[in-house]
């Protein structure tokens, strides 16, 4: 029998938006468009007690939407009329769309529910969630929460309330730690979505003194591929989560895991189970299994008859002084076919695989907090072409 998702949280809310949802025909994939997150949660829960298909997203986000998906744009009020629970069912979500359009993503609720029930979170927890809804990180930490039975503190940019767990990205954490006092109640944090260092690490311990710091590598399709914890060596994602087999083959990573998506919205074929799925980075296992990845496979360029991982050039960047955040991209060039091209906050760095470097006042960043690489070419197209 198929797990569902289930919350007590805002039952009145639930109660108004899954009787809305009964209303739709049972093949509708309801898009929340919701600013309030307790409303757009509410709804979330409720269309999956109902037997609805639902995603949440930004008002932008929608504008790009097609006619199989119903927005929902408008809060609706609290009913004390319980609604008939249907079968557990799919819900959708999207990859982060730093490099293109984001795609949507089809998922069955157990998929999800397998990490609620290993990442150790309880009744007992408040969890902070950071950034929009519409990003599958924020998305999946508030349903884990108060799937758990946990409290949820709905964070913008900086830390509120007092929790004891906390889900971020790294860009999202550095806010966090940034002008505000030490948080010893703090017991977990969990960090994915980027790269994020040996320094940070130990800027975090600081902050968050009675935390474990888990820093996780996973994609959109997969969840947790790997967890790096105190131990893990420096460069490395860590060793493979609960019940994931890795596979590196020409040195590009796959992955065998419960947690697999069933496939993107818009393709007919779904995703094989039994088929290791292709994350698209590249990467190696050491003999301790530890993986460590080079970077995109799509984010590998020739450059001058080199092979140049344009990821590992930003990890570079990343360590020189004062440098808080840097994207590279490869622009065409007339006699070399192509150059690599960067760009950093905080002060101007240097690489020899660099063409060129700006220094940027505002970064390009998706609601998740990583690099919006479209914009950032438009960028420094426009700069050096």
């Amino acid at each position: 029998m198929a797990e569902r998702f289930h919350t007590s949280h805002n039952q009145n809310l639930q109660n108004a938006y899954g009787a809305w949802a009964a209303t739709m025909p049972i093949d509708s994939i309801v898009a929340i468009a919701l600013s309030d997150p307790i409303h757009a949660i509410s709804a979330f829960f409720a269309c999956a007690h109902v037997e609805r298909r639902a995603c949440i997203v930004t008002q932008n986000m929608l504008a790009d939407l097609d006619n199989q998906f119903t927005p929902l744009t408008t809060q609706l009020q609290s009913s004390n009329t319980p609604v008939k629970a249907g079968k557990a069912n799919s819900f959708i979500t999207f990859t982060s769309g730093s490099t293109n359009k984001p795609k949507a993503i089809v998922r069955n609720q157990d998929s999800w529910i397998y990490s609620f029930e290993r990442n150790g979170v309880t009744a007992d927890d408040s969890v902070a969630v950071f950034g929009s809804l519409s990003h599958s990180l924020a998305h999946y930490a508030a349903c884990e929460a108060l799937h758990m039975g946990a409290k949820v503190i709905f964070c913008a940019k900086r830390l509120s309330g007092n929790p004891t767990v906390i889900y971020a990205t790294p860009t999202q954490i550095k806010l966090a730690t940034t002008k505000h006092a030490p948080q010893p109640n703090v017991r977990l944090l969990m960090i994915g979505g980027g790269h994020f260092t040996k320094t940070e690490r130990a800027v975090c311990k600081q902050h968050f003194p009675n935390a474990d710091i888990r820093v996780f590598y996973g994609t959109a399709e997969t969840s947790f591929i790997s967890i790096a914890d105190e131990n893990t060596p420096d460069g490395s994602v860590g060793q493979v989560y609960d019940g994931v087999n890795f596979i590196v083959s020409n040195r590009l990573v796959a992955v065998q895991t419960p947690m697999l998506a069933l496939g993107y919205l818009d393709k007919v074929k779904p995703f094989d189970q039994s088929t290791p799925f292709e994350t698209g980075e590249l990467g190696w296992i050491d003999a301790q299994g530890n993986l460590f990845l080079y970077g995109r496979s799509d984010r590998a360029v020739t450059i001058a008859d080199k092979s140049v991982h344009l990821d590992a050039i930003e990890a570079d960047l990343l360590t020189q002084i004062n440098v808080a955040r840097a994207g590279v991209i490869a622009l065409p060039d007339s006699k070399r076919g192509l150059r690599a091209y960067g760009a950093t906050t905080g002060a101007s760095a240097a690489h020899p695989l660099l063409a060129d470097n700006l220094v940027l006042d505002e970064w390009p960043e998706l609601l998740s907090g990583k690099t919006d690489y479209v914009r950032l070419t438009k960028i420094l197209t426009q700069a050096f072409l």
